[in-house]
């Protein structure tokens, strides 16, 4: 073999060797942050829970108690859920959802969650008792946005009504279509194929 032969081959073999180090050391990294986040999950691992608040049977000190346990236990969050079903009192001073003193204890729910680094959500409601029936006018009832994909050539001009979307929940209550609109134009502009669109934005979906 001769010496320039000899050099490339050993260049050749130092890079191999080279390489398979740094494959063996990212592995091994792999393993030690494995093994780590097994022994200490990282926070988005953690499990939340519901923390239910019964019948204003709220304190200070059970919010601090509860809130001190979840952080030890290893949880990562809770979200609040304000029911009564029925709980008697086994408070002195029974909380009513959305009073002063309801909210001075959510208050400082919040700011001790968020000391002990546990997320912190809330239910829309207290219990279900708001989230539907027939004193809640549509127009303030929870919302379903449904929409009709529209596939459209571009460089041409386009006229004329969108398809109604589907009909399965309840009566419509119209959104501007505007802001839609305006997005597919960005979007065609960016692939280089201009699309012009007439419409007018006072005209219900039919």
């Amino acid at each position: 073999m001769q010496m320039s032969e000899m050099v490339i081959a050993t260049i050749f073999l130092t890079i191999a060797l080279y390489v398979s180090q740094a494959h063996l050391a990212i592995a091994q990294s792999s393993v030690d942050q494995l093994q780590h986040d097994f022994i200490s999950p990282p926070n988005a691992a953690k499990p939340r829970v519901w923390w239910h608040w019964m019948n204003g049977n709220i304190t200070q000190k059970g919010i601090q108690l509860d809130l001190d346990w979840m952080s030890r236990v290893g949880l990562g969050g809770v979200q609040t859920f304000d029911a009564a079903y029925n709980t008697p009192q086994i408070v002195d001073q029974r909380l009513v959802f959305m009073s002063a003193p309801w909210e001075s204890a959510f208050r400082s729910a919040v700011t001790l969650a968020d000391e002990l680094g546990l997320e912190f959500a809330i239910a829309g409601s207290p219990g279900w008792s708001e989230s539907g029936g027939p004193w809640v006018k549509p127009e303030q009832g929870m919302k379903k946005l449904v929409w009709i994909e529209l596939r459209v050539t571009g460089g041409v001009r386009l006229t004329g009504k969108l398809p109604r979307p589907p009909a399965n929940v309840g009566p419509f209550q119209d959104i501007s279509v505007l802001r839609g609109l305006v997005s597919f134009a960005v979007l065609s502009q960016s692939r280089r194929s201009p699309l012009s669109i007439a419409m007018s934005p006072s005209s219900p979906i039919p």
